[in-house]
């Protein structure tokens, strides 16, 4: 089975390529400005830039394309709407037109801000009402996915951790880890909750999915439903340091541009049924990340 994979760079797409498995090639479509992956073949063009992207992708003729390439920056999406457009929408509409042509299946990844926040946690069958441009970014793109083709897995998460991986930025968990190990106190919010999805059995329950020809939408968590600030303290507990590191504020203190969606998280019973047991734990989670290696 070939696959292609949009936004291969960045986290997300560092760990499909790192826990690929046998039997899978992975072609990687890279932005103009992304750093060359070594591990895979690659093709660059600029997802918004229509003709070419169809001309790169029917070139990779794959099987599966799984599209995590986005413009995530909440409030930068907030700040600059249209570059939003052209990135979540436009070029999710691109992705998608060229599934068509090689009629590959699609794999969209999605997140909890399709959700305004108010009724949390959500089942798959909820009507999303996004509350901002980014949420209402990633909604579109989701709309555009299932009007235009049937072969299609969108996976919604929310807060994606892990391990640090080389050329990546920090994830939520372990920029807290290396405050908290390096003694520093850090403020985090105790009004936005969520189910944070945990990288490593993430990804494998995704190839497990495109294996198997999983399709629809599905919401991917922990096991847990937490505040971030239940979250740090959870942390501390399992790095052995003081919980009195951490000291809590509301998300209004901080002044974003984009409003963010608080009572949030997700059901994940269909996960569940699909799987053939709970997703992992959040502190289990953590304890597999320290006994894996480094975090950050």
């Amino acid at each position: 089975m070939k696959v292609l994979l949009t936004g291969a760079t960045g986290r997300i797409g560092r760990e499909l390529i790192a826990a690929r498995p046998d039997g899978i090639t992975i072609e990687s479509l890279l932005d103009p400005l992304d750093p060359q992956t070594p591990d895979t073949p690659w093709f660059r063009t600029d997802i918004a830039d229509r003709d070419k992207t169809i001309m790169a992708i029917t070139c990779s003729d794959p099987d599966v394309i799984i599209h995590c390439a986005a413009l995530t920056d909440v409030d930068g999406c907030e700040r600059d709407p249209d570059l939003a457009r052209r990135i979540n929408i436009d070029g999710t509409a691109n992705v998608v037109d060229a599934c068509a042509e090689c009629d590959a299946m699609m794999v969209y990844f999605s997140t909890d801000y399709v959700f305004d926040g108010r009724t949390g946690p959500y089942e798959e069958s909820d009507q999303p009402n996004p509350v901002s441009v980014y949420g209402r970014t990633k909604w579109e793109g989701e709309k555009v996915v299932n009007e235009w083709t049937d072969r299609h897995l969108i996976l919604r998460i929310s807060v994606p951790f892990g391990r640090r991986r080389t050329g990546t930025g920090h994830n939520f968990v372990s920029w807290l880890a290396e405050e908290l190990s390096q003694g520093r106190e850090v403020r985090i919010v105790d009004d936005q909750f969520t189910t944070p999805a945990y990288m490593d059995e993430l990804v494998e329950t995704l190839w497990h999915f495109i294996q198997k020809g999983v399709t629809g939408t599905i919401h991917y968590g922990t096991a847990d439903r937490m505040s971030r600030a239940e979250m740090a303290y959870e942390l501390c507990d399992v790095l052995g340091v003081d919980r009195s590191l951490v000291s809590t504020l509301k998300t209004a203190d901080l002044g974003f541009d984009a409003e963010r969606p608080l009572e949030s998280g997700f059901v994940t019973e269909r996960l569940h049924e699909l799987l053939g047991r709970p997703p992992i734990r959040f502190r289990n989670a953590l304890v597999t990340m320290m006994e894996n290696g480094p975090i950050f």
